[in-house]
């Protein structure tokens, strides 16, 4: 870290190039001396320029990736702090990469992080590895740990697995945050996919969509950790995060309907036909090479995609509240936070259109 910001915590982000990384360098950066950490270089200088205008010392970008210990080793040298950000979420990507990725890639920061003294590893998890496939109601952190057979939150529940008393032999103190599906301006992962399918016609309601969905705007996934950082009391402890609204799933894909300008979905299919479909997919599909078109024309059927449309996902973010003060007062509402991502969406597609005319 250079001389100027030795005064401040030092705070390192994995996947700073992500949706979250981009939200906690911007954000982390007004108060805190903050280290960019992703693949991508040329990346990385541009989010560390757009973030200096209202950083508090200029961020540092350090190029590493997960899966190389010795770069991450380098990359987190002065770190007081590390968030773990980065991650692999393509639900129709081969299964050892996403392992290698969210589960070889955490084990990875956990010791680079203590080879460099850290006070405290932030451990951005997901609502997945509690959810499986099955409804849940009001879930709290209580809940196991449930393999599901699903990559992506199977990755995300063997990752966690790194923080139990039996595994974990590290200095530092932990705290693992557990956002739902993650939204906000830029993202890449499901929003695209689901916006696709409305416009194309394509998306349906399972059972009238009457199911609650568990979404969280990335800004107050910001927030959590922001809060959580040196806290003591989150020392060693799970937060379920998400927005706190009970939000159906009728409601998600109205207001990405609305945000788009395309009409509402129309379709509406049972669960019980749904989900042997998908199951068949996924069978049919598994450890097999596919192109990203396949790819993408399959992820509708994937085993996240059905718990975004049919899976009942209420979680309680009660401790949350209670520890982090992550109260409704300091939180943005559903409602907004669909606004902003919705009109930042058609912010990015009226530019695209406009540089494909010229």
């Amino acid at each position: 870290m250079s001389t100027e910001s030795t005064e401040l915590t030092a705070v390192g982000i994995t996947g700073a190039t992500g949706l979250v990384g981009r939200a906690l360098v911007a954000e982390l950066s007004k108060t805190f001396a903050v280290v960019a950490i992703a693949r991508d270089s040329s990346a990385l200088a541009k989010l560390v320029a757009s973030a200096e205008a209202v950083a508090v010392s200029k961020p540092v970008a350090r190029v590493a990736d997960v899966c190389d210990l010795a770069a991450l080793e380098q990359a987190f040298v002065g770190l007081d702090i590390v968030v773990h950000a980065a991650g692999f979420v393509d639900p129709m990507a081969d299964r050892q990469l996403i392992l290698s990725i969210n589960t070889g890639g955490t084990a990875n920061a956990l010791k680079a992080a203590d080879k460099a003294g850290v006070k405290q590893f932030i451990q951005i998890s997901s609502l997945s590895v509690i959810t499986g496939q099955g409804d849940q109601f009001n879930l709290d952190e209580s809940a196991p740990l449930q393999l599901c057979g699903e990559a992506y939150a199977d990755s995300k529940v063997e990752a966690e697995k790194l923080f139990d008393s039996a595994n974990f032999h590290y200095k530092f103190a932990y705290t693992i945050l557990r956002p739902g599906f993650i939204y906000g301006p830029g993202e890449r992962s499901w929003l695209p996919r689901v916006s696709k399918a409305i416009a194309s016609g394509q998306a349906m309601l399972v059972d009238g969509g009457s199911r609650e969905t568990n979404v969280v705007y990335v800004g107050n996934l910001v927030q959590a950790v922001r809060a959580a950082i040196l806290n003591e009391k989150a020392y060693g402890q799970v937060f379920n995060i998400t927005d706190g609204d009970k939000v159906s799933k009728k409601q998600l894909f109205d207001a990405i309907a609305d945000g788009i300008g395309m009409p509402r979905v129309k379709k509406d299919l049972p669960r019980w036909l749904v989900k042997p479909v998908c199951q068949l997919v996924n069978a049919a599909t598994a450890n097999k090479k596919m192109t990203a078109e396949s790819q993408a024309k399959l992820a509708r059927f994937s085993p996240a995609a059905f718990r975004l449309a049919a899976v009942n996902q209420g979680f309680s973010i009660a401790k949350a509240e209670r520890i982090l003060d992550y109260n409704s007062s300091k939180r943005i509402s559903f409602k907004d936070g669909m606004d902003i991502t919705m009109k930042s969406i058609k912010a990015e597609a009226q530019v695209e259109k406009h540089n494909k005319e010229e």
